[in-house]
């Protein structure tokens, strides 16, 4: 029988904070998957849907740099997102006096997937948050704020 030598372990004691992150990253990598399964049965992804949102909130149509900032995604990312969305006639590209800027609008056939697909967010959202209190979620809504301020 071939003896090895053991390896020396380290002995790792996780702090709080380091378990409350590993929590959050699993919550995080389960929320990714079943956003990209939901939005897919469209043939899109939250990104595509964040777009949508992002026209729908605006009072007029706005510059795809707009929307980048928005989403804190960078300008070519926008650029793709928006041509499917043009191919799908949820958004229209309108011309303005510089060649270099493009302004985008929401379409009646964006506002109306829109409003024909809310009702399935809203009722996913509700049910990923049902294990917590309403308190509970506005607590989270608070605390994950602080965690984005830095």
């Amino acid at each position: 029988m071939l003896r090895t030598e053991m390896t020396k372990k380290v002995k790792i004691t996780p702090s709080v904070a380091e378990q409350a992150l590993i929590r959050l990253m699993r919550v995080g990598d389960r929320l990714w998957r079943e956003s990209d399964e939901r939005f897919g049965q469209w043939g899109l992804t939250d990104n595509h849907y964040n777009v949508l949102r992002i026209l729908n909130g605006a009072a007029e149509p706005i510059r795809q740099v707009e929307i980048g900032r928005k989403m804190l995604s960078s300008r070519a990312n926008v650029t793709k997102l928006v041509d499917l969305l043009e191919d799908r006639k949820f958004v229209r590209r309108l011309a303005c006096g510089d060649r270099r800027v493009n302004l985008v609008e929401l379409t009646d056939e964006g506002a109306k997937f829109i409003e024909d697909t809310l009702p399935a967010i809203i009722g996913s959202a509700n049910e990923t948050m049902k294990p917590l209190t309403r308190d509970e979620q506005k607590t989270l809504f608070t605390l994950l704020g602080k965690l984005l301020e830095g």
